[in-house]
């Protein structure tokens, strides 16, 4: 949905009927398609494992947005918090982004911008379907993006909020998948969609593809 364009609201009930809530993923499965990712699943929430060295690869080796960003470790939800939480839902929308050029991912001499997009958009569709799922009466649904909030929205070196300020986009930023833990590359395998490591030193060229994934829990 634009962001002038208003929404409708469902009644929520206490229980979904099956036919509706498989239309319903369909149709946000589709919408996240229709909003640019390449690829997008319908995929059950236990596919999902929260793993501690995920977050713990946030610190070691350091990651340049650890502790600076409130939607980073080690300020995000605890592995135990995440895996209690994540075990209530049944069903996730599960896309992605093929990066292309692959060099917009892996070439450091392309500076941060082109990478900045990307996950900027992730985040915009992560955004949109949570919205769009909460708007059919998924009051709980929940989206996780790609790279740090501060990356790809406020550009700043510290985060606002850990400076005692205001966030300046509140109902936008939230932590990324790895943030909380999720082992993004076994679910992208999972779904069966190939991925690759992308590091410092790698050649763009012979990297076959880059991606930049989100999820959104639905029900």
């Amino acid at each position: 949905m634009s962001k002038d364009e208003k929404g409708s609201s469902r009644l929520i009930t206490l229980k979904v009927p099956e036919e509706t809530l498989r239309e319903d993923l369909e149709n946000f499965r589709q919408k996240a398609l229709d909003l640019g990712a390449s690829m997008s699943e319908i995929i059950p929430a236990a596919w999902v494992e929260i793993d501690e060295r995920v977050r713990l690869k946030c610190a070691i080796p350091l990651c340049p947005y650890y502790d600076k960003c409130l939607f980073c470790p080690p300020h995000t939800p605890a592995p135990e918090v995440m895996r209690a939480a994540l075990a209530k839902y049944e069903w996730a929308i599960l896309f992605a982004q093929d990066v292309k050029p692959v060099a917009d991912f892996a070439d450091r001499s392309k500076g941060r911008e082109p990478s900045v997009q990307w996950a900027k958009k992730t985040l915009e569709i992560t955004c949109q379907l949570e919205t769009l799922a909460f708007s059919h009466g998924y009051h709980l649904s929940t989206g996780f993006a790609q790279a740090s909030c501060l990356k790809a929205l406020c550009g700043q070196e510290r985060c606002l909020v850990l400076e005692g300020n205001k966030c300046p986009y509140p109902l936008k930023a939230r932590p990324s998948m790895e943030a909380v833990g999720i082992d993004v590359f076994q679910l992208v395998t999972k779904a069966g969609w190939d991925i690759y490591p992308i590091y410092r030193s790698v050649d763009p060229e012979k990297v076959p593809r880059a991606l930049s994934v989100g999820i959104v829990f639905v029900h």
